[in-house]
């Protein structure tokens, strides 16, 4: 059996885990070891712990560089996160290959890991990428503006990328290793699951990409639902650090409607304030199970793509309250669907309630909502979780024939460099 290495390295919260979760527990139980090198260890241990699943922490860039300005594109965020100095990246790059010749690794499985990818690439190791599209950028150079509604100057996308390769190619040219000719080369190179719809790709559906769904979880978590069958029903998930929380709340406790916020971290002071016959706050993670969603009339969420897609499958139209670049690029999706509306610079009690009512009285946001799970009516989320296992085995076996083909006519160690010897 295999030693599969699952690399999580940019950013925050259980996405990231909740998508590779599934995988490797059903790859675990086909006989093959599993290991996690992750950004979050408190996640992972949250997580991956109750499963019995190993995991140590990522290498990370720690210096406390403030941006000047938001990262323009996929480059500028590699820039901000430790490849704007060669010795920052030279550090974590070494840092991978000890890890994967630790684990003695033979695929990685990576989700926003890009210098796990480059490592791989460096060790000849195969990889497979999953992202919900945000994390798995185009193929194509420059990499484009993460910023649509700002006018991005094409030089500096430009110079960003260009800066990104220099870091990249003057350590595969010290190794002996190809160099990249652009960045999406790293995404090209590895097996590819695109765990989203084509809708929700936050850089826009692409032509001729194999779109699996979300990978998501909706058993987990502790059970919660309706006390009413007639009122108007209200859904929120959110986090008390999302901008203007509070004046949602306020806005949400005015409606004559049942309303259930799930806000992990909420203050309890704040919670027993609101709590009514009518309104339900739960600080722990909830169940987003289908006798839930199905009397929903609107959800409420940050835009992390799992509630996103869960509610849209149940034809509930969404108002998203962003937080981060990536959920601001979700809410854009969601506007360009008609099935919702995205909470932007004006959060106040006024404008939420504002936003509430559009909701309810405009029957367009439901009925787009509708067609979307009427279009995805045969999805289920296990489909996503069976693509990427099959691609995982599928390159795993490529392997082991090309393993056995060098094995029978003998190693050419003209051709394999220090790093490959990775085992």
């Amino acid at each position: 059996m295999s030693r599969i290495f699952f690399a999580w390295e940019l950013g925050a919260n259980y996405g990231h885990l909740t998508r590779q979760l599934p995988i490797a527990l059903r790859m675990r139980a086909k006989g093959h070891q599993v290991f996690f090198v992750v950004r979050d260890t408190t996640v992972a241990a949250n997580l991956l712990g109750p499963h019995g699943l190993a995991f140590t922490q990522a290498p990370l860039d720690t210096s406390d560089k403030r941006l000047v300005r938001p990262p323009a594109n996929y480059a500028e965020m590699l820039l901000a996160s430790g490849y704007s100095e060669h010795a920052a990246l030279w550090g974590m790059v070494r840092s991978w290959l000890s890890l994967m010749k630790m684990f003695n690794a033979d695929i990685i499985v990576a989700d926003h890991a890009p210098t796990a990818l480059f490592a791989a690439r460096l060790a000849g190791l195969p990889s497979t990428i999953v992202g919900s599209g945000f994390e798995i950028p185009p193929n194509c150079s420059p990499l484009p503006s993460i910023r649509p509604w700002e006018t991005i100057d094409d030089n500096r996308l430009c110079r960003s990328e260009e800066c990104v390769l220099e870091r990249l190619n003057a350590i595969a040219t010290a190794l002996g290793e190809r160099t990249l000719s652009q960045i999406s080369e790293l995404f090209e190179d590895a097996g590819k699951i695109l765990a989203t719809f084509g809708e929700l790709d936050h850089y826009g559906m692409r032509n001729g990409e194999n779109y699996t769904g979300p990978i998501y979880r909706r058993d987990a978590g502790q059970a919660i639902g309706w006390s009413t069958k007639h009122n108007t029903h209200i859904f929120a998930y959110l986090r008390p650090s999302v901008p203007g929380f509070e004046a949602l709340l306020t806005a949400l406790s005015k409606l004559s409607a049942e309303v259930i916020v799930v806000a992990p971290g909420i203050r309890r002071a704040l919670a027993e304030e609101l709590v009514t016959p009518r309104f339900q706050v739960f600080s722990r993670p909830g169940r987003l199970d289908s006798k839930l969603l199905k009397s929903t009339d609107i959800a409420i969420t940050y835009g992390g793509i799992g509630t996103v897609s869960a509610c849209l499958l149940a034809g509930i139209p969404l108002l998203l309250v962003p937080q981060n670049i990536e959920q601001y690029l979700m809410g854009q999706c969601i506007e360009n669907l008609t099935a919702g509306l995205v909470a932007k610079q004006w959060r106040t009690q006024g404008h939420f309630s504002e936003l509430l009512e559009r909701l309810l009285c405009n029957p367009v946001y439901r009925q787009n909502a509708i067609d979307f799970a009427n279009r995805y009516a045969d999805f289920k989320p296990h489909q996503a979780v069976d693509k990427s296992v099959h691609l995982v085995e599928t390159i795993l076996s490529r392997r082991s024939i090309s393993q056995v083909k060098v094995s029978s006519s003998g190693p050419d160690q003209s051709l394999t460099p220090p790093i490959k010897s990775i085992h």
